[in-house]
């Protein structure tokens, strides 16, 4: 199985307001955000990120609900924000929202999950560089058009949409597009967290509970629960 992640990237707002933004999501999700140093294992961490003036947040690997973050933020803080998810390490792709409300999308292999996709459905996902720049300051069109392309599986995909890109047509290329738009990664590359760590929670993706002890009066070989429901994920986010 190939990478799983998903992440929010915030344009023109800081750490602490992206932080507190995301704080608002969880309670209205019924669940919380607290600072707390966590190694990027645990389920219930999120690092976030600030570097040159946007916020990137980098999602528990068990949290379904970064569209739903991306649009709150979105619409709480009244900017731009990106929901981007690398999926299965087979493609990357983003939705832009503002205010609440998507404005562009873009998936490199828009058929991935279903063969028979409409062709309206499949121009959808073609992402548009013209309306990405409108609300990326300082963004040429030109300077990211050529990686909103459909990816021939024909072909070896090793070739690079610009000089200087790292990566070709694969999940990776993700980190060139987010360089163009000066929105940070939040790991290193061995993948440690590079900016804070928070234990985040919803209703869906809900914190362990330890149980009181027992009392001595009690029977003692009743055993222990830790109660963990894990997230529902939809079935297209597994595969």
């Amino acid at each position: 199985m190939g990478m799983f992640l998903s992440m929010t990237s915030v344009v023109g707002k800081g750490q602490e307001a992206v932080a507190g933004s995301l704080a608002n999501y969880m309670q209205s999700a019924g669940g919380g955000l607290a600072k707390e140093e966590l190694p990027l294992r645990d389920e219930h961490c999120f690092v976030i990120l600030e570097e040159n003036g946007n916020t990137s947040i980098f999602h528990s690997f068990d949290f379904m609900e970064w569209d739903e973050a991306s649009t709150f933020i979105s619409k709480d803080l009244a900017t731009p924000v990106f929901s981007f998810h690398i999926h299965d390490g087979d493609l990357w792709m983003y939705n832009l929202f503002v205010n609440g409300v998507e404005v562009d999308r873009f998936n490199p292999l828009p058929d991935y999950w279903e063969e028979n996709l409409d062709t309206e459905e499949i121009a959808s996902w073609a992402g548009d560089a013209t309306v990405v720049a409108q609300y990326v300051p300082g963004l040429s069109p030109v300077a990211i058009s050529n990686y909103l392309v459909r990816w021939d599986l024909e072909s070896d995909g090793v070739e690079k949409a610009y000089e200087g890109d790292v990566y070709g047509q694969e999940d990776w290329q993700l980190l060139d597009f987010m360089r163009k738009l000066r929105l940070p990664y939040p790991l290193d590359e061995q993948l440690k967290p590079l900016g804070d760590t928070y234990k985040g929670w919803t209703k869906e993706l809900r914190i362990k509970i330890q149980p009181p002890r027992k009392a001595a009066t009690e029977v003692a070989s009743a055993p222990r629960v830790i109660v963990h429901a894990v997230a529902k994920k939809p079935w297209w986010k597994f595969w």
